[in-house]
């Protein structure tokens, strides 16, 4: 599992529905949850959590996509394995690792030093 230090920013409540969003360093990252402790408020400090096969990779910054949590990042390693591709990323200084099929990982061309965006899913991110 991903993790990422963050401070909340914003929690939207809807009966048992919270959105919040968060700062990760300089960008923004939002989630979904039905289970937030109701201490929780704006200027928490948290700790998020996300599954290394809910990590995206995208080489063209500005698609059009439903994905609203988009990091910028550096690739810092590459793992070519005989079905999968393990990408590690870096964003402001925070790891994270992506896995993606060796088919994928090829098509997109992907080479340690790129600059690319990060795309999580609101509902994959959860709090640690």
């Amino acid at each position: 599992m991903n993790t990422l230090q963050a401070t909340v920013i914003s929690i939207k409540r809807l009966e048992q529905l919270h959105y919040l969003q968060c700062r990760v360093g300089m960008q923004h990252i939002a989630m979904l949850s039905l289970q937030v402790d109701a201490a929780l408020v704006v200027g928490s400090q948290v700790c998020l959590g996300v599954k290394s096969t809910d990590i995206m990779i995208a080489t063209m910054h500005d698609l059009p996509l439903s994905i609203t949590n988009r990091l910028q990042a550096r690739i810092t390693k590459i793992d070519n394995g005989t079905l999968l591709s393990s990408i590690i990323l870096d964003i402001e200084g925070t790891v994270l690792q992506s896995i993606m099929t060796l088919g994928a990982a090829q098509a997109l061309a992907l080479s340690v030093g790129d600059r690319v965006t990060v795309l999580i899913k609101e509902s994959d991110v959860s709090l640690c």
